[in-house]
């Protein structure tokens, strides 16, 4: 994956952002595919493929 891959929703768990994602493709309403970061912020980041659940994913707005 390239480094400059643009994140496009954060992922949201009990209004706590746990990381952001890259939606590759929507499987169905409940479901995407995506490129996933977590831990944004931390000292460790991780990249890797992931299913999604799509009411986790909150869309980032650009200012």
């Amino acid at each position: 994956m390239s480094k400059d891959r643009e994140y496009t929703h954060y992922i949201v768990v009990n209004e706590v952002v746990l990381g952001d994602a890259s939606i590759i493709e929507k499987l169905n309403d409940w479901v995407s595919l995506a490129y996933v970061r977590l831990g944004i912020g931390g000292t460790k980041l991780f990249t890797d493929y992931a299913f999604v659940e799509n009411y986790t994913l909150v869309p980032k707005i650009s200012n």
